[in-house]
């Protein structure tokens, strides 16, 4: 009887094993990651290509620069109406729901991943990033406050193509010379004798250009 027992347990042992088995595979222990798909991975790389090709490039810095001719004489003309403290304001309010409606089209359409899928993680990140950032990565925003606070304090004095003019001078000598040195962490470039004499033909087509 006893025999008969131990055999009668060793059998339910090896029956529960068997059922164990069955359910879990062992060679299943991790889970695949989905496929990831290669025109979504492709599709901010083109983008990038589209934008190294300088007839693109050329042509939305074109359309750049003549938004910024509208932006001084719309924000002249807002001047009148609302004051210039309130022309300033109103020009950064609408450039703010511009970039956050790039920004949505970025992420969305464009498909440009952000930096982590957890909100929590990506601003802890940025924040970890930006501590690290030097102090004249913050200027930015306040260069663009002064540059709209004069423009709306001098164009109706100056007119648009004085002022823009002016601005457009001042924004490559200046820019030449950050090349030259390699301020503000760009890469470094020399001012050439040519981009001597082409700083030089601005001025006489500010001088022109303000006189005339």
């Amino acid at each position: 009887m006893q025999v008969q027992e131990r055999d009668l347990e060793e059998s339910r042992n090896h029956s529960n094993e068997s059922d164990f088995s069955a359910t879990v595979d062992p060679n299943n222990t991790t889970r695949e990651d989905p496929p990831i798909d290669s025109a979504e991975e492709e599709k901010p790389k083109k983008q990038m290509d589209l934008l190294s090709n300088p007839i693109f490039s050329g042509f939305l810095l074109i359309v750049a620069g003549c938004a910024l001719a509208i932006q001084a004489g719309a924000n002249a003309n807002l001047n009148k109406y609302g004051g210039r403290s309130f022309a300033t304001v109103i020009s950064f309010l609408t450039g703010l729901i511009v970039v956050l409606l790039f920004f949505v089209i970025d992420v969305t359409a464009l498909r440009t991943p952000l930096p982590n899928s957890n909100l929590k993680a990506m601003l802890l990140k940025i924040r970890n990033n930006c501590s690290e950032a030097p102090w004249y990565a913050w200027i930015g925003g306040i260069c663009g406050g002064y540059y709209v606070i004069i423009n709306v304090l001098t164009v109706p004095r100056l007119g648009t193509a004085t002022v823009l003019s002016i601005f457009v001078c001042a924004q490559i000598i200046f820019a030449s010379i950050i090349d030259h040195f390699g301020l503000l962490g760009v890469a470094q470039r020399d001012y050439t004798v040519w981009r001597i004499l082409a700083s030089l033909g601005l001025v006489g087509c500010v001088v022109v250009i303000a006189k005339f």
